[in-house]
């Protein structure tokens, strides 16, 4: 399951952590060279890929069917809204809405090193009915099965629908949910999942358009054996969040808290971020990004930091947008957003422009995650998919046993405190945890990433005693500390 973030009287362990300082992360991000055809990392529009399956051109007009609205003679894959990664195969699935699913199987299923198309998983007519797309966008949780959202304008005239497989080979799917979480709402163009069997979460965000009251949220699916869902509108009582802010972008950081990016209709709209109760969302934060445009959007956790890929997608035709990925370190969100980036890329050949996006729609995904090393998968609609490589720059193996007893802890705590704003020539023996000869916040954070542990660790958030114990003497030794810095 992904990472559940520690809470502590309200606070993250993440934002703990802020409250003394960060220190920004450098990574490097890379088109992933054996994904795509012609351009690396791209699988462009229309474009066949040498052992791409039969069925990937049903005209044999040599065009790939599921990135390309052959109906509209234009080239561009507007049909296309919907990406997963299947961490239990590691293929990539594509949902198009080309075509008649009984002749023509949209579910494309896609080798994740290489984007070749492998088949598709089944449906037709007979089970999946209803919306104003029958299909729209696509989940997969860690247990392999897959989740499958329609697209309704009006979830009271016509209900939302999710479908659910339980791994690639199924014959067809199970209906798992349908109904309407908010009266007249339009649901269903942004979509994700957490968990898996009894324990699977889903999340649908509402578009600003129609506006109805409460549709500045999102609603939550849940399910009791993993098979059958049922709906929870999610009510956030301030504003921001405006109408639609979970519309063109949303993702878990956690199974009781979602991101999300939306509204076509302002330049100043940010990604907001909910904490989850029950039916109550609690806006927890608002952060600034590359743009307003950047809005498909997925979180993960690499090498213990908490990472949020966001895709470009709109209707620039400015030769800068090239639906680029950006890479963000939420560490901090206090931190400026020049510290916070700490990636960007396109797959796109330098000098093309992006088709434009005039939906904003699309969605990423990261694949699998090893160590420092993770990839993410992005598509922004009309742009085809592009694969990148992240690689995160390791940690120096900082330490914070100032007293070299093997353990860290409050002992260290009271060197550091005693040495701090010690500038040049500090050692680790007056509190210096990162080696750069000052004893200052950045040790602070060292020693709280490292309390009641052995060090040294590679890892930027590692793994701590029970809040109970460590944790709760962790946050009464800095507001000790605290207190006594401001009684002085």
């Amino acid at each position: 399951m992904r990472y559940k973030q520690l809470k502590i009287w309200g606070l993250s362990l993440w934002a703990l952590v802020a409250l003394c300082a960060s220190s920004a992360t450098a990574a490097t991000l890379n088109p992933l060279t054996t994904f795509g055809g012609a351009d690396p990392g791209w699988r462009a529009p229309a474009e066949l890929l040498p052992g791409d399956v039969a069925s990937a051109d049903t005209n044999s007009d040599g065009f790939y069917d599921f990135l390309w609205d052959v109906n509209d003679g234009i080239g561009f894959p507007d049909l296309e809204r919907g990406i997963a990664y299947n961490a239990t195969t590691g293929n990539l699935l594509l949902l198009s809405r080309f075509g008649n699913p009984d002749t023509v199987k949209g579910l494309r299923i896609l080798d994740g090193s290489t984007g070749v198309d492998k088949g598709f998983v089944d449906f037709d007519t007979t089970n999946v009915t209803g919306g104003t797309f029958t299909r729209n966008m696509i989940g997969v949780a860690e247990d392999g099965a897959i989740y499958m959202a329609n697209l309704t304008t009006n979830v009271t005239s016509n209900p939302f629908k999710i479908y659910r497989w339980d791994n690639e080979a199924a014959a067809s799917p199970t209906l798992a949910y349908s109904g309407a979480p908010l009266a007249g709402a339009r649901l269903g163009d942004t979509f994700d999942v957490i968990g898996s069997g009894a324990n699977t979460r889903l999340v649908a965000g509402y578009a600003r358009n129609p506006s109805v009251s409460g549709n500045n949220s999102f609603a939550i699916f849940d399910t009791i054996d993993g098979l059958n869902f049922t709906a929870t509108n999610v009510s956030v009582a301030s504003t921001p969040p405006d109408g639609g802010d979970f519309g063109l972008g949303i993702t878990f950081q956690d199974e009781d808290t979602v991101i999300g990016m939306g509204s076509f209709s302002t330049t100043t709209t940010q990604p907001r971020i909910v904490d989850v109760s029950g039916s109550t969302g609690t806006l927890t934060d608002s952060f600034a990004t590359d743009g307003f445009t950047l809005r498909p959007m997925d979180f993960a956790i690499i090498d213990g930091r908490p990472i949020l890929a966001i895709m470009e997608a709109s209707n620039s035709t400015d030769p800068i947008a090239r639906a680029r990925l950006f890479v963000y370190d939420m560490s901090d969100l206090s931190l400026p957003l020049a510290e916070r980036k700490i990636a960007e890329a396109s797959a796109l050949p330098t000098g093309m422009i992006q088709n434009a996006n005039i939906n904003g729609t699309g969605q990423v995904k990261f694949g699998p995650i090893e160590g420092r090393t993770a990839i993410i998968y992005g598509l922004s609609t009309n742009n085809g998919i592009q694969a990148f490589e992240l690689t995160i720059d390791p940690v120096s193996s900082d330490d914070a046993d100032f007293d070299g007893d093997g353990n860290v802890d409050g002992q260290d705590f009271l060197t550091w405190q005693r040495n701090f704003g010690l500038i040049g020539g500090a050692t680790l023996m007056d509190g210096d945890a990162n080696g750069d000869q000052n004893v200052d916040g950045l040790d602070l954070s060292v020693w709280q990433n490292q309390y009641g542990t052995v060090p040294p660790l590679s890892a930027a958030v590692v793994a701590v005693p029970e809040p109970a114990t460590a944790w709760l003497a962790l946050s009464g030794l800095v507001c000790f500390w605290t207190s006594r810095r401001n009684s002085r």
